[in-house]
């Protein structure tokens, strides 16, 4: 009678610990869903070590992410909205913890920079594919000295020779 309890208890234990790992395994999967990183994305983390948002995912997870995931996914579940969300993570862990979405102007430097890149290299292109500026015209050569030149260069290369 004895064994068959112990039997029993052992099932019931491995029972136990199965049920308790999967509800684990799903909440791992539920903190990392789109809809909490979506969230979570708008959070400075406070942990110190990762200098990311609380949607990072640092190898081993950090504690804080974790804790503030846990958080928003439990209020996601009971229909809070990601302004609430935020509010209330934002009320119990300081004002420093929210990050401002980018304006119209963050989003559109990169192609502003784009086209002005695009722009600069038309415009070189442009300049150096056009005739070369004709020299400044100096004062007129003498044929006389030029002649004079000429012979004495060829005097010399003859007594190279």
């Amino acid at each position: 009678m004895f064994l068959l309890r112990s039997s029993v208890r052992l099932k019931a234990s491995l029972l136990l610990a199965l049920s308790i790992g999967s509800a684990l395994a799903q909440t791992a999967a539920q903190l990392e869903s789109d809809d909490v990183k979506r969230v979570a994305s708008r959070l400075a983390c406070q942990c110190g070590s990762c200098k990311s948002t609380v949607a990072c995912e640092m190898p081993g997870g950090c504690g804080f992410c974790k804790r503030v995931k846990t958080k928003i996914a439990q209020m996601q579940t009971g229909g809070a909205s990601d302004k609430q969300i935020i509010d209330s993570v934002v009320k119990e862990n300081g004002a420093d913890m929210f990050l401002a979405e980018p304006g119209t102007w963050a989003w559109l430097i990169p192609y502003l920079a784009g086209a002005l890149g695009i722009v600069v290299i038309f415009w070189f292109v442009r300049r150096s594919m056009r005739a070369p500026a004709l020299v400044a015209a100096g004062p007129p050569i003498d044929n006389e000295a030029l002649n004079r030149y000429h012979e004495r260069i060829e005097k010399d290369l003859e007594k190279l020779e």
